[in-house]
């Protein structure tokens, strides 16, 4: 199994696509940050103070888990497309050991999205409190939190990637699929006038990790929901996998 998962470590760390999501994680994150910087402080934005720090570590969730997802996506769909899932099974003909190395490989991809954004926001963000004579804990134990929470949500997201790409093959389907789900996620408790839906939904769950509110699960419990929808998702999209034929 170890040697599965340095195998698919290497593909990432050697194919284009996945070069391109984390340079793109980082410019957005790069670009995002430098608006906040520009806008913060203005009536009806955040304000310059020692508690903006956490919000400014999670500054790019949105794009961030979007790529994770993304990520996760090609990470599996690749294999059909470009039809090297042929030689990867024959090689490794125990087809849920593969899927299974993957959704660890992206789990730890989208921990390093995860990482280089934050690394990225602290970077400019730092710098520019100190400018404006804000003294910030990095330390902090709600930074650390939120930090742990980016980390949890982007890693979970590849996971759904992988899932979703081994229920539906086509690379393009599959990412509208996601996406799709997210835009459709926001506005069914308004549709269904179920406003404490959200929380238990797929994202709602995410949301919980970082940044708990009277709108979200706990932070623990959110976690735990969404973990399970990604795990559910990745072994349903496993048996896919097993029982149908690559052709």
């Amino acid at each position: 199994m170890t040697r599965l998962v340095n195998a698919e470590l290497v593909k990432l760390r050697t194919t284009r696509t996945a070069v391109g999501v984390f340079a793109l994680t980082v410019a957005v994150t790069a670009l995002i940050m430098t608006a906040v910087m520009l806008i913060a402080g203005r009536p009806g934005q955040p304000a310059i103070d020692s508690g903006i720090l956490p919000d400014l570590v999670v500054v790019a969730k949105g794009p961030l888990v979007i790529f994770a997802l993304i990520l996760g996506v090609l990470g599996m769909s690749g294999e059909f497309r470009h039809g090297t899932a042929t030689p990867t099974f024959l090689v490794t003909p125990h087809r849920g050991r593969v899927v299974a190395a993957k959704v660890v490989a992206h789990a730890l991809a989208g921990v390093t999205l995860a990482a280089a954004s934050a690394v990225v926001a602290l970077g400019i963000g730092l710098p520019w409190l100190r400018s404006k004579g804000v003294e910030v804990a990095i330390f902090d134990a709600d930074v650390g939190s939120r930090l742990l929470g980016l980390a949890a949500t982007s890693a979970l997201h590849a996971v759904l990637g992988i899932g979703l790409a081994a229920l539906i093959r086509n690379q393009v389907v599959a990412v509208a699929a996601g996406l799709l789900w997210m835009r459709i996620e926001d506005l069914l408790p308004a549709v269904l006038h179920r406003p404490g839906l959200g929380r238990w939904l797929p994202e709602g769950a995410a949301a919980a990790l970082t940044g708990a509110s009277p709108a979200t699960l706990s932070m623990w419990a959110g976690g735990l929901l969404f973990a399970a929808y990604g795990v559910a998702l990745a072994l349903i999209g496993t048996r896919f996998v097993v029982r149908r034929d690559l052709t």
